[in-house]
């Protein structure tokens, strides 16, 4: 059923290419019709129109139903049945046998033997002679066939197509913040500090690290080193050096916390519209030729070689062997056993039947009608909308009563549907 469904779904798809197909017939041309000098019609357009339109599609389905189904349940059951059985008996039965003793004797026998003998025979014998002959027999082959065959079908034309979309884009955007920062607003002050053991540059020509002489104001390592003033007797003894102050410019710093705008940039993502290329594949009705292979039989003959065979009489002489019977005679001894009857008691266990009572169990089978839900195949019609070409005969018409404009050439486009 789901093979006659799609059948039916290709039947109308196919009807709707043959239209198509079948609306390109060439009655509306009017560049064809400058071409070979006539008048030109005016261009109508035969392209078909496309309707919808419902179908019924038998579409296969599995439903659930309750079935009344008999069923056989096993039972056991029980019964008295009469048994026979048997029991063995032991008697003591006197038993007289045979016993076979063995005796010795001699006796004169006649015996037959062979005695070989040859001679010449001369026999006739058949043999088989192939002939060989030609036969002419006829055999059968399948010969292909070619031929060419309009084939439709379908291709997949890639076009592309431009398409709207959005995206997310990220903008710096500058934005005013306030900011506070600590900004040193201090100034520079001049001071005078102290340095000892030093003189001015006018007093002792620079600072005085060791012994000052007063009389000369010189500076030397010690007294009694000779400065040129005859040492410490003559300078009148060493005296600490002056203190000596000098001017240091130091900076006294004053922080402070200032508040100011400043400008930063923030990243900001927006929605942004654009255009972008889309490649799809649209079906495309073609048409092409293919070659199709078709078998015919043809009869031919051929000559072939046969092997016949035939009888022939042939002689030819055999040597044969002969056996001779000849009686002779012999004493043979042989043993010969004589029955001697004896008696005695023995032991004999024979079996008796009794007849016994018991139960035994014994199983039937009993119908029983039970339900049974099964899975049913079922066939439904399904609605289903298809596209097809609708017929119109406004869409090829003319105000000059001829529906294709030129009617001599429309005998090529009878199913075009355009009236011609």
């Amino acid at each position: 059923m789901k093979f006659f469904g799609s059948l039916l779904v290709a039947a109308a798809m196919l009807l709707a290419v043959n239209v198509a197909s079948a609306s390109d017939c060439g009655c509306g041309g009017a560049a064809r019709a400058s071409a070979r000098g006539g008048r030109a019609a005016p261009t109508v357009p035969c392209a078909p129109q496309m309707v919808k339109k419902t179908i019924l599609v038998p579409t296969t389905a599995s439903e659930e139903r309750t079935v009344i189904e008999t069923q056989c349940v096993v039972e056991t059951r029980t019964r008295n049945v009469t048994t026979f059985e048997t029991v063995p008996v032991t008697k003591t039965v006197p038993r007289a046998y045979t016993a076979m003793v063995p005796e010795t004797r001699t006796r004169t026998e006649t015996y037959c033997v062979s005695v070989p003998t040859t001679r010449e025979v001369t026999e006739t014998y058949q043999v088989q002679v192939p002939t060989t002959k030609t036969v002419e027999t006829q055999y059968t082959v399948c010969v292909p066939v070619w031929t060419d065959k309009t084939e439709e079908y379908t291709v997949r034309v890639p076009s592309c197509e431009t398409r709207q979309g959005t995206r997310c884009v990220q903008h710096c955007v500058p934005v005013k913040e306030t900011a506070t920062r600590c900004v040193d607003k201090g100034h520079w002050e001049e001071r005078q500090v102290a340095v000892s053991n030093a003189c001015s540059a006018s007093e002792s020509g620079g600072a005085c690290g060791g012994c000052h002489c007063r009389r000369h104001r010189c500076c030397h390592t010690s007294c009694s080193s000779s400065c040129g003033c005859g040492g410490e007797a003559s300078c009148g003894g060493c005296s600490p050096a002056p203190a000596c102050t000098q001017t240091v410019r130091s900076w006294a710093p004053n922080w402070v916390n200032e508040t100011r705008e400043v400008t930063v940039n923030k990243i900001e993502t927006v929605q942004e519209p654009y255009t972008y290329q889309v490649q799809v594949c649209k079906p495309e009705a073609r048409t092409r030729m293919v070659k199709v292979c078709n078998y015919q039989n043809q009869t031919h003959t051929c000559a072939r070689q046969v092997c016949e065979y035939h009888c022939e009489n042939r002689t030819r002489t055999n040597t044969v062997s002969e056996c001779k019977t000849e009686q002779r005679t012999r004493e043979i001894a042989f043993t010969v056993c004589v029955p001697k009857t004896e008696t005695h008691n023995e032991q004999v266990t024979v079996n008796e039947v009794r007849e016994v009572q018991k139960t035994e169990n014994y199983t039937v089978m009993v119908p029983r009608t039970v339900e049974k839900k099964i899975q049913v195949q079922i066939c439904k019609m399904v609605e289903q909308t298809v596209e097809v070409s609708a017929e119109s005969a406004s869409n090829c018409g003319s105000t000059s009563g001829d529906s294709c404009g030129k009617r001599e050439r429309c005998h090529r486009a009878r199913r075009c549907g355009c009236g011609c």
